[in-house]
């Protein structure tokens, strides 16, 4: 309760946070006990399975196009501190047990972690004078498409406390949303199948599970979130574009069997190296027979992790041979201090 912020919109039930905050002791306590039968009985209040969505536009983006807004999802002040006291009972077990390479919503690790170890690999390649080829995935609606009967046998397999499994799973059953309009309208209760809640404290955590199995592969793996890169370096262009469209048939393979689905026209494969003779020669990698898409000459990609817009450079061919990788993000304004990375 003490890490909830005043000023925040509340949920379907217009419980607003500063009613919590400012409760009365004898109040906490009936909470408290409400909050202990919900995880024994294993069963919530209708209106805590609801969230109203509000749509904000994205800037730049034409109106009339429903991808040029991101939903927002208000969930009920009471059943998000209920969330918070399970996802602190959780996360020692859960941090314990997911791969060094996923970096997402994890205490110490931010997206500077990723970029600057992406960044060291890459300039470690030019070192072994070798060409380093990197495939940005992106996921298409990865959140709101994880497979629930899927969820449910990874976190059998994550938490050993089962009745907890069960309490997590009962609060992503049977949930639905209205889409509110600023004017006041809305429209009709939707159901949701699948998908960990926009808004939720636990579905960061929850993803993190969903997907902490990638299967092993050659090349090197970054993972924020949904973000996820992957990198390998290799003396040739064939057997860097063999080893890359060998793993990248494996992730497909994975994601797949998960229900989980890659945009083919939004990852972007990029090769970075020395070699000016080779400046616009582009990396072939290949997802269902199409070819996902290049940049050529001097790559320079963006990785959109979290909120953060990653861009990497390449400078090939200067006068003494020499390169460099450089990683920037913005925001946030610790991007700046990254520099170039020699």
């Amino acid at each position: 309760m003490s890490k909830l912020k005043p000023g925040k919109s509340p949920g379907r039930d217009n419980i607003h946070p500063e009613f919590v905050i400012h409760q009365s002791t004898t109040t906490s306590g009936w909470l408290c006990a409400f909050y202990t039968s919900c995880y024994q009985r294993l069963k919530l209040p209708k209106t805590w399975r609801r969230a109203s969505v509000i749509a904000l536009p994205k800037p730049n983006k034409p109106a009339e196009d429903p991808k040029s807004y991101r939903p927002i999802s208000l969930l009920c002040v009471p059943f998000k501190i209920l969330e918070r006291m399970a996802h602190s009972r959780i996360e020692p077990v859960v941090d314990s047990q997911l791969p060094r390479e996923q970096a997402g919503f994890r205490r110490g690790r931010s997206t500077a972690d990723q970029v600057t170890l992406l960044c060291q690999d890459i300039e470690d390649s030019f070192q072994d004078n070798e060409k380093a080829g990197v495939v940005y995935l992106d996921l298409t609606s990865a959140y709101d498409t994880v497979w629930h009967r899927g969820l449910h046998l990874k976190l059998l397999r994550t938490i050993p406390d089962r009745h907890m499994v069960k309490f997590i799973m009962e609060t992503l059953s049977n949930r639905s949303f209205i889409l509110q309009t600023s004017s006041g309208q809305c429209s009709r209760l939707r159901r949701l199948k699948n998908g960990v809640p926009q808004g939720s404290v636990l579905s960061p955590m929850l993803f993190n599970v969903y997907i902490h199995d990638l299967p092993d592969t050659a090349s090197r793996k970054y993972g924020y979130a949904d973000d996820l890169a992957i990198m390998l370096s290799q003396p040739t262009w064939k057997a860097m574009e063999e080893g890359l469209n060998e793993d990248m048939g494996t992730l497909v393979a994975y994601l797949r069997r998960w229900r989980l689905q890659l945009s083919v026209g939004k990852s972007v494969a990029a090769a970075y190296h020395l070699s000016t003779r080779e400046a616009r020669r582009e990396l072939e990698v290949r997802v269902d027979n199409k070819c996902l898409e290049v940049q050529t000459p001097s790559p320079e990609v963006s990785w959109s992790a979290s909120g953060s817009d990653i861009i990497l450079q390449t400078t090939p061919g200067r006068s003494q041979g020499q390169g460099d990788i450089q990683g920037r993000a913005d925001p946030p304004p610790r991007w700046n201090n990254l520099g170039s990375l020699r």
